[in-house]
């Protein structure tokens, strides 16, 4: 990066370290909220990268994923399923980014 501050390099280490706490939070939140039936769609949320490692690269990655051929239905179509009848991503996220 090539930060010369040191004062500099605290703050993003500090920064670096929030973006993966926030990330446990989510990542967490989404297997917790996900519905079972079988377990598979909640197996599937992997952490891929910490976001630490993303942050100010200027490059784009994914940092969490799931995989399963079904998780899409589960979280885009309401009431597709009775556990999660608004979906699994956005209620996730509104719940994690309250303080």
């Amino acid at each position: 990066m090539g930060y010369s501050s040191k004062t500099t390099r605290k703050m993003l280490k500090e920064l670096a370290r929030d973006y993966d706490k926030y990330q446990t939070r989510l990542f967490t939140n989404l297997v917790s909220q996900t519905p079972i039936d079988t377990g598979q769609a909640q197996r599937g949320w992997k952490n891929v990268t910490k976001m630490s490692n993303v942050i100010g690269t200027g490059k784009t990655k994914v940092v969490i994923r799931n995989d399963v051929p079904y998780i899409e239905r589960l979280d885009g179509n309401p009431g597709w399923s009775g556990q999660a009848p608004k979906g699994i991503v956005k209620p996730v996220l509104a719940r994690v980014r309250k303080p």
